[in-house]
């Protein structure tokens, strides 16, 4: 184990000036980092001029970094991973399929229209789109579902989920399809229907009659006009509200 005096030991004019306001001379030090409303500039000299340069985190991260970075084999619905102010965050796309809804008391086996699910930190989103593969230029919609609000973010109620991560996204989708759903953020998702609970239950009859039904993409309704796959992420991501 490292002792306290293995450490390097700082002189009294170099903590002086570290201490010192910035931007400092660099009479004592070889360089600095500031940062400067999420901005990061390096100050350093060379010879007697003092040199300012932007950097960009990709590269304050691959500095700072010594070891190889590898995420391990992805979970085979994750489409996109990063990180932000905000924590990390992960985009998973599930295709169209059948699901069990529990909705208050009752049961339901409905086919649903394919998913894209956003994680970030401990905030989650959820859009339908019209496609069964993915594309981020696909328009997105509001989730035919319960407790999911306006602008797609899901209401948990008192469930608290797990931090968004690469080993947590899946498992946190399917608690949130696996939960327990009421009457809450039901109305603006289906063209014919007010109540989109009514389309769910129209469409677990025709479930009963034929394997084949499908969701009807038709009655699905866009949130905003023309927003895409790519602009959402890209504002949740980036979001500090």
């Amino acid at each position: 184990m490292e002792s306290m005096h293995d450490s390097p030991i700082i002189s009294g004019d170099t903590l002086r000036e570290i201490i010192s306001k910035a931007p400092r001379n660099l009479n004592h030090l070889d360089a600095e980092l500031l940062f400067v409303d999420r901005n990061y500039i390096l100050h350093y000299l060379d010879g007697n001029r003092h040199i300012y340069k932007s950097l960009t985190s990709d590269i304050l991260r691959r500095a700072f970094d010594n070891e190889p970075a590898d995420t391990g084999w992805l979970p085979e619905n994750v489409i996109r991973h990063g990180s932000s102010v905000l924590g990390d965050w992960v985009v998973c796309f599930f295709p169209q399929q059948r699901y069990r809804l529990q909705i208050q008391s009752e049961q339901l086996y409905v086919p649903l229209p394919s998913f894209v699910f956003v994680g970030i930190s401990s905030s989650y989103y959820v859009w339908a789109v019209k496609k069964i593969r993915f594309n981020s230029q696909l328009l997105i919609h509001h989730a035919p579902l319960p407790n999911v609000m306006n602008d797609g973010r899901v209401c948990w109620g008192n469930i608290c989920p797990l931090i968004a991560s690469l080993s947590t996204i899946e498992s946190t989708w399917w608690k949130f399809i696996g939960s327990t759903f009421n009457q809450d953020y039901t109305q603006g998702k289906s063209i014919k229907f007010d109540n989109v609970v009514e389309q769910l239950k129209l469409q677990n009859r025709r479930a009963r009659i034929s394997n084949r039904s499908r969701y009807p993409i038709s009655d699905l309704i866009p949130i905003r006009d023309n927003l895409t796959v790519e602009e959402a992420v890209e504002y949740v991501t980036k979001s500090t509200k």
